[in-house]
């Protein structure tokens, strides 16, 4: 039998604020995911901003998508509100204007421009979309789980958008024009460069 690679164990049964995971010991666990821009408004139709990474899609017929995020976050307040919000897909060229909103959640139209971004109007939605991010995806809320003090926020994707130059350029170059990325750790983080075909048998 193959010697296993040596491996340090951290057992993570025990654990009841949810902050502390995939960060254990100072150690973020390859569980990574793509950054986003979450828009949403209140009642009122003050916009608001949140950075987000713990998402995925979790079906495609319906559409649904889902991100993690805390129960007190105004990006939650909101959605839980109207119904509804904008998951817009930056560029890693945004990424040292995403850091700012990570540390000031701006709270309103004028905030959002000071960041130097720009609120645009949705096609379905009271909800803007970002003119700088190169997708957006405009969602109805679908379904929400809570854990402790944080929240599975589930959302049915009613209209998809993206760069029409993306569109355009050949499947591996659009890769490359999205420059997709994802949060790592201590302000790292890591950027989707080349796209590559999978060999043929």
């Amino acid at each position: 039998m193959k010697k296993a690679v040596d491996k340090v164990d951290y057992d993570v049964s025990g654990l009841r604020a949810v902050a502390t995971f995939p960060f254990v010991d100072g150690i973020r666990f390859p569980l990574i995911g793509q950054t986003v821009l979450i828009a949403s408004v209140n009642r009122e139709n003050d916009p608001s901003l949140g950075v987000k990474s713990s998402i995925s899609v979790f079906s495609s017929r319906p559409a649904i998508v889902g991100f993690g995020c805390q129960v007190k976050d105004v990006i939650a307040k909101n959605i839980l509100s109207t119904g509804e919000f904008v998951i817009n897909v930056p560029s890693a060229d945004l990424a040292r204007k995403i850091w700012k909103i990570v540390e000031a959640v701006p709270n309103g139209e004028k905030e959002i421009q000071e960041l130097g971004l720009t609120p645009v109007k949705s096609v379905k939605l009271s909800t803007p979309r970002i003119a700088e991010c190169k997708a957006h995806l405009e969602c109805s809320l679908d379904w929400t789980k809570k854990y402790g003090d944080e929240m599975v926020i589930f959302g049915r994707v009613l209209l998809a958008s993206v760069d029409k130059d993306v569109v355009e350029a050949e499947l591996a170059e659009r890769y490359k024009q999205l420059k997709l990325f994802a949060q790592l750790d201590n302000g790292l983080y890591g950027v989707i460069k080349e796209a590559k075909q999978v060999p043929a048998k």
